[in-house]
C-alpha cells in the first residue's frame, strides 16, 4: 500500500498534482484505503475551516515592528 505525503494530498485537493500522483491516489481510494480517505477528509475539513476564518489587518504597531526588524537584519 502506497503512502502519500501531506503535501501530495494538498496538491491533489487543489487539483495541482501531477497526473501520475492523481491516478495513484484514485487507485488507492478505489482499493479501499481507509487511512487515505480519513486523511483527505481531515484536510478538506481544515481547508473549509481556514476558508471560513475572518482575517483582520495587522495593527500599525505590528507592521512597524516587522519593518524595523527587517531593516536591522538587512543592515
Amino acid at each position: 500500500m502506497e503512502t502519500f505525503k501531506e503535501e501530495d494530498l494538498l496538491l491533489y485537493l487543489y487539483q495541482e498534482c501531477p497526473k501520475a500522483t492523481t491516478q495513484a491516489i484514485h487507485t488507492a481510494l478505489e482499493e479501499g484505503n481507509y487511512e487515505l480517505e480519513e486523511q483527505l477528509k481531515t484536510l478538506r475539513r481544515s481547508i473549509a475551516q481556514l476558508g471560513a476564518l475572518e482575517l483582520k489587518r495587522p495593527s500599525l504597531f505590528s507592521l512597524k515592528a516587522v519593518k524595523n526588524y527587517s531593516q536591522k537584519v538587512v543592515d
